[in-house]
């Protein structure tokens, strides 16, 4: 495994790879961008070509390609090695665990349903009523294959007999959501297809993977059911993680630096048809925070277009509340007599890029909805707009945006400014409160890298040399070894990474494949990126050699011994002082004799 991920690195140049996600510009020897993993307008995200690695010096996080794919896309690391090795052209064939081959059936369920559902639509019983459907609504023979549409015929059983046929068993169809159990006194577990006489939209995550279905009642069906049904919650499908089209709309969305966000299928489709790519949906949901963490990866500008309707305005005022909060720069299209962008495209794809330009800033937009539905010469509704007004605004995380839309609105009430800032502090203070809570309870679970003990800290960089020169291992191993158990072996955590790092001969790859507990990889890819980014200034200054990795371990270790030394005693120190409170006259001897011991 060791040798596959490291062909497929010299195989996939990081830079290249990386600037498929983010604008990358050359400075000096590295490449540098914004960081795609936090806010910021000062670049501190660097890629060094010649080593392939990342890192960022504002949020600390960094890696190769694999870490790098796993923090964009959310994947875990098999997924991102199978990924990478598909795209470099290189065979994994060790790893065969259970739980990757029940996934990989799934996905190939999925896969094969999709293929099923579009042969049905060209060659089967959608060919002439579906087909007709969708070329009236103006879409193209290549975008219908674009999109992968496709029919699922009427019937119960159409796609489970399919698939069946194929060798697989309902256990593992059902996993992927394509079928429903049906509800039976018997002992016999009964399904049917979930899908039927629908025309089929299939849903991709950001990699181009399809993980479920929309599927929309077809023209002339049975209306009395449900318009639209989408694939339940699975391993392989998560609706509040997914967004319509983000895998062909990803590349045009960092190109314009924007994204407009529409609310159906159809939206996206005919946008792009149009010419217009940088265009995703939320299949008839507000944004979720998981939505706008893949968002801010390709932008920060975002371009609202939901239906006119009270569904709509709801979804607009909530995704706004999201969007304020991660510190987005939202605006809002208002389409004429309540078109959606589909209408609007196949009108005239000018049209919709007008609407775009058109488009009215978020907090504009609601402070005029707000001032056309109250009376602000009637108390109880000036209250309402203070109210609804102060609910939004409270969202932003900055202070110049608050003060701000602070003044307009006081303004625009011909009231006292002061008025409005109280009120924007209390409802602050009270979102505030809520997320210290939440900052506590991951201040509890943080990594064990995260301490601040000094002893630690050099424990770590002693680590770090293991990772980076191998030969400095051994030769500790051979000199240092006892104070090396009794030193790191105080802490749990080091004193395992110590124990399988032995085991792996401290070779960064095969000892990160070997882990199977995720905050320990976590803190190994962390400890060994970070060290390279603040080493690499180091090497540019002089020639590394072994010689120059070894002394520096001796004087590491030099510190630790003193460093340890320090908590002995300060603990003794504390222990004394409690014997002596409670009069334990016996233990202060014994604890006395034990801190002198300690400067002989």
């Amino acid at each position: 495994m060791n040798s596959n991920t490291e062909e497929i690195k010299a195989r996939i140049n990081i830079v290249d790879f990386i600037g498929g996600y983010v604008r990358l510009q050359k400075a000096g020897s590295s490449w540098k961008a914004c960081c795609p993993f936090h806010g910021e307008k000062t670049p501190s995200f660097v890629v060094n070509d010649e080593k392939q690695f990342w890192h960022c010096f504002g949020c600390g996080k960094g890696g190769d390609i694999f870490t790098f794919l796993m923090e964009m896309e959310g994947l875990e690391f098999r997924e991102a090695l199978k990924i990478l090795a598909e795209r470099a052209g290189v065979e994994i064939s060790q790893y065969n665990a259970q739980a990757e081959k029940t996934k990989n059936r799934g996905m190939e369920i999925l896969e094969l349903s999709a293929k099923f559902y579009q042969k049905q639509l060209w060659d089967g019983l959608g060919k002439e009523k579906i087909l007709n459907y969708l070329f009236e609504r103006g879409l193209q023979e290549k975008t219908v294959n674009a999109f992968q549409l496709g029919y699922a015929p009427n019937g119960w059983s159409n796609l489970a007999d399919f698939l069946l046929e194929r060798g697989f068993s309902m256990e593992e169809i059902s996993r992927t959501g394509v079928v429903v159990e049906k509800q039976n006194n018997g002992t016999v577990r009964k399904y049917y297809d979930r899908f039927r006489d629908r025309i089929v939209f299939p849903i991709t995550d950001s990699m181009g993977r399809i993980v479920g279905f929309t599927a929309r009642v077809a023209p002339g069906g049975d209306e009395s059911q449900a318009k639209y049904v989408n694939t339940p919650e699975t391993d392989f499908y998560h609706k509040g993680r997914i967004l319509y089209g983000i895998d062909k709309a990803k590349n045009a969305i960092k190109k314009a630096d924007q994204v407009i966000l529409v609310e159906g299928n159809m939206d996206v489709i005919a946008s792009f048809q149009a010419g217009i790519e940088n265009v995703i949906a939320v299949s008839g949901t507000a944004l979720t925070q998981q939505q706008i963490e893949i968002i801010k990866r390709y932008t920060k500008n975002l371009c609202l277009f939901f239906d006119a309707d009270s569904a709509g305005r709801q979804a607009v005022f909530r995704s706004c509340e999201m969007a304020f909060a991660n510190d987005l720069n939202v605006s809002i299209i208002i389409p004429k007599e309540g078109k959606d962008a589909a209408d609007v495209v196949k009108k005239s794809p000018e049209e919709l890029k007008k609407l775009v330009k058109e488009a009215v800033g978020a907090m504009d937009y609601f402070l005029q909805n707000l001032f056309s539905r109250y009376d602000v010469n009637n108390i109880a509704e000036k209250k309402k707009i203070v109210d609804e007004a102060v609910s939004l605004i409270s969202n932003f995380p900055k202070e110049i945006d608050k003060q701000h839309w602070g003044k307009i609105l006081a303004q625009r009430l011909n009231i006292d400014e002061k008025i409005i800032y109280d009120e924007i502090s209390r409802k602050t203070r009270g979102k505030s409160q809520y997320l210290k809570k939440e900052e506590v309870e991951m201040n509890e679970k943080k990594l064990p890298f995260q301490a601040k003990k000094r002893s630690e800290i050099i424990s770590e960089k002693i680590l770090f040399l293991f990772l980076k020169n191998d030969e400095v291992w051994r030769k500790a191993e051979e000199e240092y070894h006892n104070e090396i158990e009794i030193y790191l072996g105080e802490n749990n955590f080091l004193s395992d990474v110590l124990i399988i790092g032995k085991e792996n001969d401290f070779k960064f790859d095969r000892f990160e494949l070997s882990i199977k507990n995720e905050e320990m990889r976590e803190f190994l890819r962390k400890l060994k990126f970070s060290g390279e980014a603040e080493t690499e200034s180091e090497e540019k200054s002089g020639e590394q050699t072994f010689e120059s990795d070894w002394k520096y371990f001796q004087q590491l270790m030099e510190e630790l011994s003193r460093e340890k030394k320090k908590e002995k005693i300060d603990l003794l120190a504390k222990k004394i002082a409690a014997a002596e409170k409670n009069g334990s006259k016996e233990e202060v001897k014994r604890l006395t004799r034990e801190f002198s011991d300690l400067f002989r």
